[in-house]
């Protein structure tokens, strides 16, 4: 069949239907509802203090080895090996607390377990361990599993599952080598050996505007002395300033060398931990920084005045 023309009435060819126009009329339509769901986005994260572009959570590395955790777990590993390290517990002892509070409750403080077993270690009220109250707070909690476990004969010399066991009696008795690795991360981390080695991105917590007291700190900067007092057993406070929301906690005076380096990591990657919890807005040791704004909440190189080698400086919000 040859190919002839449409005829419109009249004789003249049809007008053909202008499809474009609809096309390009409805791709505009999406641009611009796109752009404006973009803006709507973008605007609810600027201005509501939500956190959309980066997920919240913290690193722990050390040695090339690396577990990643929620805020809420780190606080409570960070709060295990202060105490640990206020009763002069040796490194590996830290490294049994973290694996069973791994093993019993994955780092949290749980309020209900199997029977009456409550919090980091899943400690019984029937068993002697305390009441309900003490167990859920996790720095009686961890001085108890401390004090229980250096009742343990030569548990330097015990495998680490063997002398966990010995505390915890536990129906799964080995289940805690299965965490010697990762334990033995967060020790080296909360007690300073692995340097910069926890770092962490919030969440985007709000907080009232800070009064300043008598002393310069705010009312965050207060509430931090007060964690650091109760889990490391003493804070050296230095340069308290309110106007910059700043002071310093003192490496003490007794440490030198290593071991005093070691005790200025342990408090900064502690304040790095806490920083959701307590309103901390930066934490400078050493040469490096680590604050809110670096993404994704890495340490950052700094100048001496900002970080310094013999304390660790901590900056707080200022509420709003």
């Amino acid at each position: 069949m040859s190919r002839t023309s449409t005829l419109a009435a009249g004789g003249s060819p049809a007008a053909p239907k202008k499809r474009g126009g609809c096309l390009i009329g409805f791709l505009v339509v999406l641009v611009v509802a796109g752009l404006l769901a973009g803006l709507g986005i973008w605007l609810l994260h600027k201005l509501g203090g939500v956190s959309l572009f980066s997920q919240s959570g913290c690193s722990a590395v050390s040695s090339s080895q690396s577990y990643s955790y929620d805020l809420q777990q780190m606080q409570n590993a960070s709060t295990i090996a202060a105490v640990g390290v206020k009763l002069d517990v040796p490194t590996f002892g830290i490294q049994i607390a973290e694996a069973t509070a791994l093993q019993e409750s994955k780092l949290y403080d749980v309020s209900g377990g199997d029977r009456d077993s409550q919090g980091l270690f899943q400690q019984r009220p029937s068993e002697g361990w305390g009441t309900s109250a003490q167990i859920m707070d996790t720095t009686y909690s961890s001085t108890a599993f401390y004090n229980a476990l250096l009742k343990v004969s030569d548990w330097q010399n015990l495998p680490l599952t063997v002398a966990a066991q010995d505390v915890q009696h536990s129906a799964y008795p080995t289940a805690y080598a299965n965490h010697e690795q990762e334990a033995g991360v967060l020790a080296k981390v909360f007690t300073g050996t692995a340097g910069a080695g926890l770092t962490c991105t919030l969440d985007g917590p709000t907080y009232s505007p800070q009064a300043t007291d008598s002393s310069g700190l705010t009312t965050e900067g207060a509430a931090v002395v007060a964690d650091a007092e109760k889990q490391w057993g003493t804070a050296y406070v230095e340069n308290a300033t309110g106007s910059t929301r700043s002071f310093a906690l003192a490496v003490p005076g007794s440490l030198s060398g290593t071991t005093a380096v070691e005790r200025g990591w342990a408090y900064a990657n502690w304040a790095v931990s806490k920083a959701e919890a307590l309103g901390i807005t930066q934490v400078g040791f050493d040469g490096k920084t680590w604050s809110v704004s670096s993404n994704p909440g890495s340490w950052q190189t700094a100048t001496a005045t900002a970080a310094p080698t013999d304390r660790v400086v901590l900056t707080m919000t200022s509420g709003s």
